[in-house]
């Protein structure tokens, strides 16, 4: 008896709640490449969303702080969860959210004609790095422009801060230092140290706008 009268407490709460609210779908471009998005709007205070981005850049040779990468890749992937609440009018709000980050960077350095002859024995450096924390979290602000036209389609834009921790890395040396334990030890701390002392991967900008499409 008492599972029933749960069961039919939560089928009519789940039923005022769809009655209450709408569901929408968005797609996005963002600092984190194309998102594919699932949202509930409860009411005109609060709403949720599942995200999911994905985008893989690649470049050749890339020149940053005076030193020349080679084979760039930046490969964000992560899954996010946020919370909107939409404070004194139904078009601007702040957004918090949590996600799983399995984001994946690689470069490659040339010491091959390095002036220093110690570092000319490293060779070709390839670091492939991962966040060490794969839970990240977000805050910012963000509007939705609605019904535009008329119709149910709304403009949508966020900017805000992924707070991603820091990096670890993989690295494989092709010189005559390549099996020596203290050179790869202090080639793997020197790689992590490139990314980490950027502050902006650690707390990394995010801008993002799109359409959604609300049912």
């Amino acid at each position: 008896m008492n599972n029933k009268i749960i069961v039919m407490a939560t089928s009519m709460l789940c039923c005022q709640l769809a009655h209450a609210g709408n569901w929408n779908v968005a797609a996005r471009i963002s600092t984190l490449g194309l998102a594919g998005e699932i949202g509930y709007q409860f009411n005109e205070t609060f709403a949720l969303r599942l995200q999911g981005t994905w985008w893989d850049h690649f470049k050749k040779t890339l020149s940053y702080d005076n030193v020349k990468y080679h084979n760039v890749r930046f490969r964000p992937l992560t899954v996010n969860a946020y919370a909107d609440w939409y404070f004194y009018t139904k078009w601007w709000r702040l957004s918090l959210g949590a996600g799983y980050n399995a984001t994946k960077i690689n470069l490659s350095q040339d010491f091959s004609n390095h002036p220093d002859q110690i570092k000319r024995l490293l060779g070709v450096v390839t670091s492939k790095y991962r966040y060490k924390n794969p839970l990240k979290y977000y805050i910012g602000t963000g509007v939705d422009i609605r019904n535009l036209g008329g119709s149910k389609w709304t403009f949508t834009m966020d900017a805000g801060i992924y707070f991603m921790g820091k990096v670890s890395a993989k690295v494989r040396m092709t010189g005559l230092l390549k099996d020596d334990p203290g050179a790869v030890s202090a080639t793997k701390r020197a790689s992590e140290e490139l990314l980490n002392d950027k502050k902006w991967f650690s707390t990394y900008p995010a801008i993002s706008l799109g359409f959604k499409y609300e049912f």
